[in-house]
């Protein structure tokens, strides 16, 4: 190949490792479309159509609750959120998501949106979560979160892991970094 072109630093530091030359590796990172998230709707129309309360503050996770994400660490930073902060969980499947109510009460799970209802969704959030782990080397080295991109479209604060992969994108002035694997930390 002339060229090969990858998502991450870390994954051009894994392919340069392996004795891939530098100069042929290009790195593209992930991204959306702004125009599809320049219309939203209200905090208060977003919380009134998904059946959330407008007088409680609230820290928002949208995405899959699989291990690698770090949701579960979301879920139990929810064990220390003051009584005027609730975590809100969107996605899941309903499997999933049955278990998980029942697991992490303090958590209100609405299980899966469509794409086409997220900057709608993202929205109802006073925060925007983004607690991937730093125990999986996908998470930590070679992913590029599209839930990060579209996240910034907001104009809500993020809160995310401290992972090399999340700096290729942010710094301190755009989010707020708190220890990954930490729910004392995140809440």
């Amino acid at each position: 190949a002339r060229a090969v072109v990858v998502i991450t630093q870390g994954l051009k530091d894994f392919y340069v490792q392996r004795g891939i030359s530098q100069e042929k590796i290009i790195v593209a990172h992930d991204g959306v479309d702004v125009r599809v998230f320049a219309d939203q709707e209200s905090k208060e129309d977003a919380r009134k159509r998904l059946g959330l309360p407008l007088d409680k503050k609230i820290a928002l996770y949208i995405g899959r609750v699989d291990g690698w994400k770090g949701a579960n660490v979301f879920f139990e930073a929810a064990n220390f959120f003051p009584s005027d902060i609730i975590a809100v969980v969107i996605g899941g499947e309903k499997k999933q998501v049955n278990i998980l109510r029942q697991k992490y009460p303090k958590v209100i799970f609405l299980g899966y949106r469509p794409y086409r209802e997220l900057q709608h969704n993202q929205a109802a959030g006073d925060v925007l979560v983004l607690p991937n782990t730093g125990k999986d080397g996908i998470s930590a080295l070679f992913t590029s979160p599209l839930k990060l991109f579209s996240y910034m479209t907001s104009g809500r604060p993020i809160v995310a892991s401290d992972l090399q992969s999340v700096r290729e994108i942010l710094n301190e002035d755009l989010c707020f970094f708190v220890q990954p694997d930490d729910p004392y930390a995140l809440a």
